[in-house]
């Protein structure tokens, strides 16, 4: 009987001080002073973005009423959502070399197989990639693209108005311009 209390009194101690720790967690935005629509316990905003009908759109208005820099919590993971183009260039080319990885995405694990692309790649691999990468999507190449992007989609002009007045999927034309464009 003394053992079964002991360990009742431990477990409950221990579930207490687990519950303490996930509720501290939500404090991350709250102490750095960054807004964002309150959390709920063990989910944080998850639930909100699942039961929406269309996710987007929830996200759409987080960055109405909390402005363009703010975070959520996935589960218990705070999350920064950032739509200030100023701030992300800032982040993604002038201070490039200072971040060297990013959380793996939940569907990474699932998806990765065996190769590992920009996408779905980690650490030392993604900034190495990140890095051979960048010097091709420059101001200055991308308007040397700039021409033969106006073409593809000149092409793509001419293919909708011959399909006027009929049913299309917009999708397939999308996906050849993307192809037209790649391998010009």
């Amino acid at each position: 009987m003394f053992i079964t209390s002991v360990l009742l009194c431990t477990f409950i101690a221990l579930l207490i001080n687990h519950v303490r720790t996930l509720k501290s967690r939500y404090n991350y935005f709250v102490q750095w002073n960054i807004p964002g629509p309150p959390p709920e316990f063990f989910f944080g905003h998850l639930l909100t973005l699942w039961n929406a009908s269309l996710s987007f759109e929830q996200i759409r208005d987080w960055t109405h009423r909390y402005g363009s820099i703010y975070g959520i919590f996935e589960g218990t993971h705070p999350v920064y959502l950032v739509s200030d183009i100023d701030f992300l260039q800032e982040v993604y080319i002038k201070q490039f070399s200072s971040f060297h990885s990013r959380p793996l995405n939940f569907l990474a694990g699932i998806l990765q197989g065996k190769g590992s692309h920009l996408v779905f790649a980690q650490g030392n691999q993604w900034r190495r990639q990140r890095h051979v990468i960048n010097p091709t999507f420059t101001p200055a190449k991308l308007k040397i693209m700039k021409p033969l992007m106006n073409k593809c989609i000149q092409l793509l002009m001419v293919k909708l108005d011959e399909m006027n007045d009929q049913e299309f999927n917009i999708f397939i034309l999308y996906k050849r311009l993307t192809m037209d464009v790649l391998c010009k």
